[in-house]
Formats: structure tokens, sequence, C-alpha cells
């Protein structure tokens, strides 16, 4: 049985935000209201402290607690289909995935569609990737993402071995979406159940993100990607949510390619449930989940016992 304070934030899930994102259309609407909900519902953490940084061509964030880097760095690529979101809804997150981890967590600000479709989103965050891989300061280096995000950061992972670029100690995806032909089956079967994610609105954005580009490619679904010598990847999912075969035939997909994989599966829990964090137990110990997974393979980085960089392919 779910705690109370994630009863409520579930409750809250499906009667006030899954009816938003089905019905308003307009992504600049949604991403005030993204906003406003940030502000009036997500405690700043005590102790944090956020420092411009610029990668590529962005600036981003990195999100401190205070906690020393003794595992290195972490690249956050933030969800919203594609379409929204930004450091004011997610800077909690990221510092408390920081803070688990022993790392400092950098939020990526990626270029959002509709006015920046694909693949604008994986070429920033392949471009902050190189940079922080430049940077002496940078330590093993580990990548993590939700929805969306999860999406961007395994084309990531997808090119960074295709392109021999310096290999993360380890990747976490929560609750990706990794196929944008959308057509995995929980797309119909959970959509009633899914207490937060209007497949309609998954739509709009993934059309957004897309803007006429060929879902049937690695770099836009990564579920079709060539994943051999990746590292280790965990991933989270709710069997619940639409998006949960996305997560589940991803697992098996990496599997099938030698990568070791975790595949940790809730029940009852909304799409990205990890939002929660410092308000519902449930989120705390996926938080923790994560940060200690990051931590493990980062110190197994830096004692040599993962390859730092990855072979390009033919």
């Amino acid at each position: 049985m779910p705690s109370l304070p994630q009863r409520l934030a579930t409750l809250n899930a499906r009667l006030v935000q899954k009816p938003l994102l089905a019905l308003i259309g307009n992504p600049v609407i949604l991403r005030h209201l993204f906003t406003l909900n940030a502000v009036l519902g997500i405690r700043t953490p005590k102790g944090l402290t956020l420092d411009t940084l610029r990668l590529g061509q962005r600036t981003c964030t990195l999100c401190d607690m205070g906690q020393p880097h003794t595992h290195g760095t972490l690249l956050y690529i933030h969800g919203g289909a594609f379409t929204l979101g930004n450091l004011r809804g997610y800077r909690h997150l990221v510092a408390r995935l920081g803070q688990a981890a022993g790392m400092r967590a950098v939020f990526l600000n990626y270029r959002l569609a509709p006015e920046h479709p694909f693949p604008a989103g994986l070429d920033d965050a392949e471009a902050a990737w190189r940079a922080l891989a430049a940077d002496p300061n940078s330590g093993p280096m580990t990548l993590a993402g939700d929805s969306a995000g999860g999406n961007i950061a395994l084309a990531l992972l997808g090119r960074i071995i295709a392109k021999g670029l310096p290999m993360p100690a380890a990747v976490a995806a929560l609750c990706p979406v990794t196929d944008l032909r959308l057509q995995n089956p929980s797309l119909t079967s959970n959509r009633r159940h899914d207490p937060l994610v209007s497949t309609r609105w998954g739509a709009r954005g993934i059309a957004a993100y897309l803007n006429g580009a060929d879902p049937a490619q690695p770099d836009a679904s990564p579920i079709l990607g060539d994943f051999r010598g990746a590292p280790p990847v965990l991933i989270h999912t709710d069997t619940t949510e639409v998006l949960y075969d996305d997560a589940r035939l991803m697992a098996e997909r990496l599997t099938a390619q030698g990568v070791d994989v975790t595949l940790t599966e809730s029940t009852g829990l909304p799409h990205v449930w990890h939002m929660n964090v410092g308000r519902t137990p449930e989120a705390d110990a996926s938080v923790a989940d994560v940060g200690a997974f990051l931590a493990e393979h980062a110190a197994r980085a830096t004692s040599g016992t993962h390859p730092t960089s990855a072979s390009p392919r033919a």
C-alpha cells in the first residue's frame, strides 16, 4: 500500500495534472503551468546552491547540496514530452540525485520542441557530454534522465558508443520513452490506469519533437539502437504507466546485446514519481536507489574496472 503522501500525490496527478495535460494543447501555456506547479508544490531543499556553467552552446546549472563530489559528475536530462520542463521544476530532483550519488549534478537546459525539433535536444546533450568530458574536474561521469529525458539519455549513450566518446560509468533511465513509433501495447492497455500521462499529450509532444522526422531511427527511438559495449544501465518503471512497455522492452533489448541491466518495477505509482522526492517515502527510496547505483559504478570506473571510452562503430 502506498504511503498517505504518495496516495495524495497520485490523486493530484489523476484529478488535476492529467486532465490539464490532455486538454491544453499550447506548449507555452503548459510550460507556465509547470513552473506554477513547481513554485506552489515543490519546496526548495535546504542547503541547495545553484551555479551556472556553459556546456556547448547551452547555459546549464550545477545543483549542489554541499556534499563531497567523490564520485564524479552526473549529467541529468529532464522530461516533459520534449516540449516542457525547466530548472525550477527539476532542481530539487537533480540536487537530491547528486547528493545520493556523491556527485556534482548538472541540469541540462536543452532546447525544447516545437521551436527546436529533433535532433536539437539530443545535439545539445552530446555537446554537453563532450564539454564535461573535456573538463578534468568531471571525474567519472554518469548519465541520467526521465521520460523524454530518458529517451535523450539513451540515444546519447548510443551516440557515445558509435562515435567512441568517453563512456559513462553508468546510466539511469527513469520511466523512459524509448519507442517514438508509438506501437507498444501498454500505450493502450494502461491508458486508463496511468494516473498522470495522457496519451493525447504524449503523442502531441512526440509529433512536435519529430516534426516529420522518421521515428524508426536510433536517435529518435533508442530501442532500435546498438548498445554493445555499454556500461550498466538502471531502468525504473511502473507497471501501470502507459510507457511501461517502453521501459520493459528496452531492458530486454539491452540485455540481448550483453548489457548489464537492472529493471526495477513498481506498481501503482505515477509516471516519474521520483519528482516527489522530499515529499513521499516512495520517491525518497527510489532516488536513493538511483544514487547508490550510480555511485557504485562510478567507484568501479575510478578503480579501472569499467572502460573509459567506447570504440567507434565501423
